[in-house]
């Protein structure tokens, strides 16, 4: 090799290793200005804060919820200065109400507003910490992060589906658990974030900042709940529109996934951690939409409900699968699975009701 082809050589290997530097580094800054799944801080980000459809529920309800303990430790300054003041002063954690118990499961509980579930237990404050395709282990996980953190955990409601039972699609960065699980270390988690390949998911984050109307909304540091805004803004303009959309009437009956027995057995160590600490707790089933009762059939939903009954030990679930199977079923629903908000109340009022004799 001569001398001028070494030098050529060189040049394009150090061009090579600058260019793999910036492309290296330019995947973490987007990371953290796109903030696709919000774990970021909102001011080094683009865009209102909470409004990705891929914001990281696992994360930032269990991060919310531990800051908040922490700013209730005496052993803080804010809440020495609460003391002081009688914790009367604007933004002070200590004059909010106690957040106390919780609302669990997957993104159909996670549109109700904790209110309605409040008036079942007047001396509790509820916080909505349902996630999307949660699963046992899950919420079990983040549910003893937030007891070793501090967090009264009370009471619990929890509305199941057999969905959460038989789902096996693999989740992305947006689904990862809060660090304080267990599931990997604070600094782990940060560089994943950092370097997580989210091409897709920031574009779709950077056209919700550009175009100014998100499809959800994640009240994080309030209720916990989130809201469909795309879909209600669709259902104002033509609610017949959207029906016809949503729930095509040549719909394909499907097959609902075997069982996942591994779900049950997580679910069992749900149960049995909610007994030894004390929560009082509440199970009840959710509705379901006529085409997934269809795709579970009556005997595997009855299976369902027995294996529920088994592992609690109480005989008296609501079930309130088909609370909402009527004629006015797609008005109901936003899609397949969730129920709209305007039925939350009748839905609560039969999981949590009295149990008729």
């Amino acid at each position: 090799m001569t001398a001028s082809s070494t030098g050529s050589f060189n040049v394009y290997w150090k061009a090579a290793l600058v260019a793999g530097g910036l492309g290296a580094w330019s995947l973490p800054v987007w990371n953290v200005v796109v903030n696709p799944y919000q774990v970021f801080k909102a001011k080094y980000s683009i865009g209102e804060r909470y409004t990705a459809s891929t914001t990281n529920e696992r994360f930032l309800k269990v991060e919310y919820l531990l800051n908040e303990a922490r700013a209730r430790s005496p052993a803080t300054p804010g809440a020495i200065a609460a003391h002081i003041n009688n914790g009367n002063e604007v933004g002070n954690p200590s004059a909010r109400p106690l957040l106390d118990a919780f609302i669990v499961g997957s993104s159909i509980m996670g549109l109700v507003a904790p209110g309605l579930v409040n008036r079942h237990f007047p001396a509790r404050h509820f916080y909505n910490l349902a996630f999307l395709a949660a699963k046992p282990d899950e919420i079990l996980a983040s549910l003893q992060a937030l007891k070793r953190g501090g967090v009264p955990v009370k009471t619990l409601v929890y509305g199941l589906e057999p969905i959460a039972f038989t789902d096996t699609k693999t989740y992305g960065p947006a689904y990862w658990l809060h660090p304080e699980t267990g599931w990997q270390s604070r600094q782990r988690v940060i560089f994943d974030y950092l370097f997580a390949p989210s091409l897709s998911d920031g574009f779709s984050r950077l056209v919700t900042a550009i175009g100014g109307q998100p499809s959800v909304r994640y009240d994080i540091e309030g209720t916990g709940r989130y809201v469909l805004e795309r879909y209600d803004r669709e259902i104002k303009a033509d609610h017949e529109a959207f029906v016809r959309r949503q729930f095509p009437v040549n719909a394909q009956p499907v097959v609902a996934p075997p069982w996942i027995e591994s779900r049950f057995e997580d679910f069992r160590q749900l149960v049995q951690w909610l007994k030894e600490e004390k929560v009082e707790t509440r199970f009840y089933l959710n509705p379901l939409h006529p085409y997934v009762i269809n795709a579970y059939g009556d005997n595997r939903l009855a299976e369902f409900k027995q294996k529920i009954i088994n592992l609690t030990g109480e005989a008296d679930i609501r079930d309130c699968t088909e609370l909402l199977n009527n004629e006015a079923a797609n008005r109901n629903f936003y899609d397949y699975k969730h129920f709209r908000p305007e039925n939350t109340g009748s839905v609560i009022g039969c999981g949590l009701g009295k149990v008729r004799s």
